[in-house]
């Protein structure tokens, strides 16, 4: 065995001589390494002589490396200057009340978060579901599977899987979370994780609207478990064309083009949301290029703005309704004959012509003209001042009550509450108008801290959005939008067969029962149906506003350089 191994290493060591002669190198070393180690008959020196020789052929056989110029690097030219980022300015009525897309209910909010933050689905301007995070979906009776797209990211660079879903519409299923549309999710009996990109919803019985509730932005799991689920409320984290980058309350938003943008990256490099409540100020601004955008245009305008050269005017049907609520649990508007009265005693075409200059329809229920489920036929309590005295009387206010209006600070529920004060005080009702900045105004209706207040209700769709949160008896805020505490066994009734119906037309004809009935009790007097309308300046290239998404185009406009 030691003979073999000396052999094999004689062999090495002489091929290895061989190289070392051809680069002229001192093989007097080796030689003398190699005599000792031949003749010490030990088996493991031999062995180590073999793994010395072996690593000196790695070593001294190998090429010698050839030396590689490093291309120059061009100089720069002087002259170029980096290209300034691009930012777009928009000027909106009311500030942003909250940044998580499973917390907010007030239009500015929304605004926002439809370009932090996306959904499995979104709708489009016709008011049919189109998959969106999700590139495709099944739905059965009892199922609705989900198939995410690939290599969708969150704004901190992680991939948006199956785990971020699941834990975005468990946290909308919880009670205790509070989120605001707790109640459209009760349907769901279970969120299986099929795989890290497919999830599957299993459903207690069918429910048709809820493909429509699948658009909720889909929140970060990690984020809202590490820093909590308020962090997310002012610091928000999506996976939409832009990302969050500051906040400051009361005056701007800003945020900026989101590079890794699954759908590519947007246009515009930086959008500032400036809060500017006046109207006068915002159309000044829009004008003299302080600002590219300004919503909402109130109707006052719409004449002068169609005539500005370099400003455009666009004007898109409205999917809002305007209305004035009542505190059902206290006296005077716990009486359905009082809100009656209210309803003959005001006047809609004169708040039309005065405040909204004619561009308005009036309306008489909460299902806009445009919606399959609309009922032109409900009974309309319509301008009548004598029907309006002898409801009063029935129910004891001949000689009329004290009551207060809340308002949020705007130029037209400003003007819309002044001609409230005048009619009503013909019929000896003492209106009190308070007017409070957004927040607080949406703070104190959220906890029922009001007698009446005006709102609008925005982005309608399947009917079951507005009228199974608004009326049913159980949804109550902070998880419905049931302010009011109307309460109505039928319309409970009818509302939950028509979500679980999948027939549309028996859907149909129970919603037009339903607003029958809302329509009789007066819930809400019904002031107007709306028009959208927004200033564009001309800089602003490849943008449609739109009835539902109102700003989601921006990810696919530019900001043309003066």
């Amino acid at each position: 065995m030691t003979r073999k191994i000396s052999v094999l290493a004689g062999e090495a060591y002489e091929g290895c001589a061989l190289f070392l002669q051809s680069e002229r190198r001192n093989l007097a070393f080796w030689k003398g390494a190699w005599s000792v180690l031949r003749f010490t008959g030990s088996t493991t020196v031999l062995l180590l002589a073999v793994v010395l020789v072996i690593g000196v052929m790695a070593i001294g056989c190998a090429p010698p490396e050839e030396e590689v110029e490093e291309p120059e690097e061009p100089e720069p030219d002087p002259e170029e200057e980096p290209r300034e980022p691009t930012e777009l300015k928009i000027g909106y009525e009311a500030d942003a009340t909250n940044l998580d897309p499973r917390m907010a209910t007030d239009l500015s909010s929304g605004m926002i978060n439809e370009l932090l933050y996306e959904g499995l689905v979104m709708w489009d301007e016709d008011m049919a579901i189109q998959p969106w995070v999700a590139e495709d979906y099944e739905l059965t009776e009892d199922t609705f599977t989900f198939y995410l797209r690939e290599g969708v990211k969150f704004h901190d660079g992680e991939q948006l899987t199956s785990e971020d879903v699941k834990y975005t519409f468990d946290t909308m299923m919880d009670p205790e979370f509070g989120a605001r549309d707790q109640v459209l999710y009760e349907p769901i009996d279970d969120i299986e994780i099929v795989d890290s990109h497919t999830i599957k919803f299993h459903l207690k019985e069918p429910v048709a609207p809820l493909i429509y509730y699948m658009n909720v932005g889909i929140v970060p799991k990690h984020i809202a478990e590490e820093k909590g689920d308020e962090y997310l409320q002012t610091n928000p984290v999506g996976c939409g064309p832009f990302k969050f980058v500051n906040w400051e309350p009361g005056d701007q938003i800003e945020m900026e083009a989101f590079d890794d943008y699954w759908d590519g990256r947007p246009g515009i490099d930086l959008v500032t949301f400036r809060v500017i409540p006046e109207e006068v100020t915002r159309r000044v601004e829009v004008e003299t290029g302080g600002i590219h955008i300004a919503l909402p245009v109130p109707a006052v305008d719409v004449q002068a703005m169609r005539e500005l050269p370099d400003v455009q005017l666009q004007e898109i049907p409205g999917a809002s309704v305007q209305y004035i609520s009542f505190n059902h649990e206290d006296p005077p508007f716990d009486d359905k004959m009082v809100r009656q009265a209210m309803a003959h005693a005001i006047d809609r075409e004169e708040i039309i012509d005065h405040v909204f200059h004619g561009l308005y329809e009036p309306a008489y229920t909460q299902i806009i003209p445009q919606s399959w489920a609309h009922n032109p036929d409900v009974p309309r309590f319509e301008h009548n001042p004598d029907r309006a005295r002898e409801l009063l009387a029935e129910a004891g206010y001949e000689d009329g009550f004290a009551a207060e209006l809340k308002i949020s600070d705007t130029d037209p529920r400003r003007a819309i509450s002044e001609i409230l004060q005048y009619e009503l005080a013909e019929f000896g009702v003492d209106l009190d108008v308070i007017v409070q900045e957004w927040g607080a105004f949406y703070e104190d209706i959220l906890e029922m801290d009001f007698c009446m207040y005006i709102l609008t209700w925005v982005s309608q769709t399947d009917p079951d959005t507005h009228l199974y949160r608004q009326f049913h008896s159980a949804n109550v805020p902070p998880e419905g939008a049931n302010r009011q505490r109307f309460s109505n066994e039928r319309v409970d009734e009818l509302l939950v067969s028509a979500r679980t119906t999948m027939d549309q037309d028996r859907r149909k004809e129970m919603y037009l029962e339903i607003q029958e009935i809302l329509a009789e009790e007066q819930s809400y007097v019904h002031l107007n149906y709306t028009v959208d309308f927004c200033l564009v300046r001309p800089e602003v290239q490849n943008y449609q506003h739109q009835t539902y998404y109102r700003l989601f185009q921006l990810r696919n406009a530019s900001l043309k350089s003066e």
